[in-house]
């Protein structure tokens, strides 16, 4: 807010945000900051996934639905005939985390490489040169995860140039970030993903190679804001049409520099300085 002007705060309003788990944690942490400034907008956080906010949106039982992927175009034509106009709003940016249990030796992978994993067509930790750990074990995101779609698309797909490419059946999915990381953390033969607000110490992170040959890079605000990190991401939140009210003076609060510490204090990395 400018110094010398007042904001006019609408009263009793119910503002229901809805959607991706990997937003949730910051979700939560923007509603108890701005509810102690602003206790008369009645903010509801849940997660679900991004599907599950979108859909939220589009059957008008949410205001906002968080999401980590874009919405598709499908999504859009139901929307549109539902009568609802989903606006996009970049709130963060997100890296996408490869991990492995602390166990194992493996420091650095190309996304081709990862990809050839997550689709079955490399089985053992012995092609990937590490020795002792037998067959890998794939923990995958549900479905319904933004993170998952993200994932598929960028890595699985390699960004999108062979869509014939799918996940192996032999993975472990997961409905969380938190549950992929405890299933790393206590299976050594394990590799997954997660946002990078969720990486800490039970688990090793493992460096990407844009492609073989090239240099691994380990994801950081530094290198998701400058894109040298290849899994990377934008965080959204979706409204129906342009916010108004209580609605929009939230989302700026989001997108100021109150919500984006925030964001960068659960490890997302600001959409600005």
């Amino acid at each position: 807010m400018v110094a010398g002007t007042q904001t006019t705060w609408a009263a009793n309003e119910t503002i229901r945000q809805i959607g991706s788990t990997t937003l949730l944690p910051v979700a939560e942490k923007w509603r108890a900051a701005f509810n102690k400034k602003h206790p008369n907008v009645d903010i509801a956080v849940s997660g679900g996934g991004s599907g599950t906010g979108i859909k939220a949106l589009i059957a008008k039982t949410a205001e906002i639905a968080d999401a980590s992927r874009p919405i598709k175009s499908t999504e859009v034509t139901q929307a549109k005939a539902a009568g609802v106009d989903p606006v996009e709003h970049v709130v963060a940016y997100d890296g996408i985390a490869v991990i492995v249990n602390p166990a194992n030796s493996l420091k650095e992978i190309s996304v081709e490489k990862l990809s050839d994993a997550y689709t079955g067509k490399i089985r053992n930790w012995s092609d990937l040169g590490v020795r002792g750990l037998g067959e890998i074990q794939l923990v995958n995101r549900d479905s319904s995860s933004g993170t998952y779609e993200v994932f598929k698309e960028i890595v699985v797909q390699l960004e999108g140039k062979d869509k014939s490419r799918d996940f192996s059946p032999r993975t472990l999915n997961q409905t969380s970030n938190q549950a992929v990381l405890s299933l790393v953390a206590r299976t050594k033969g394990a590799i997954g993903y997660v946002g990078l607000g969720y990486v800490d110490e039970s688990i090793r992170v493992v460096k990407v190679m844009p492609k073989p040959g090239a240099s691994a890079v380990a994801p950081s605000l530094s290198t998701v804001r400058d894109n040298s990190y290849p899994i990377a991401r934008k965080l959204f939140c979706y409204t129906n049409g342009q916010p108004t009210g209580s609605l929009k003076q939230y989302l700026d609060w989001i997108k100021g520099t109150e919500g984006q510490a925030i964001a960068k204090d659960i490890g997302f990395v600001p959409i600005s300085d």
